[in-house]
């Protein structure tokens, strides 16, 4: 069972990782499925099938579905000539990185 859980842990955070990192939309809401399906594999694998089905029904086919046909019908045929990264993306990095040791001593203490 633990060698399914970290199985199912790792693609979810792929993902996830995906979703953000990549600069094809397309591309980023298809691995945001990814990541969604891997929560619901994940609560289905904790005896959550309410939430696992839910997830399932709601996100993966309704939420995602509707992200995938509002950026087919809204995105111009040429590519961006810039690149989709911010200018700011370290002071973004110093601020998660402060959330996450905040919530770490938060989860230790």
């Amino acid at each position: 069972m633990s060698g399914v859980f970290y199985f199912i842990s790792a693609l979810t955070v792929a993902g996830a990782l995906a979703a953000v990192l990549l600069k094809n939309t397309i591309h980023c809401a298809l691995a945001l499925t990814v990541a969604f399906a891997g929560l619901a594999l994940l609560f289905l694998s904790l005896d959550a099938q309410f939430v696992g089905f839910v997830q399932i029904l709601v996100y993966i086919g309704a939420v995602v579905i509707l992200v995938v046909f509002a950026i087919m019908l809204t995105r111009s045929a040429e590519a961006p000539k810039e690149g989709v990264h911010s200018r700011t993306w370290f002071a973004g990095l110093l601020v998660t990185a402060a959330v996450f040791a905040f919530l770490g001593w938060a989860v230790l203490a």
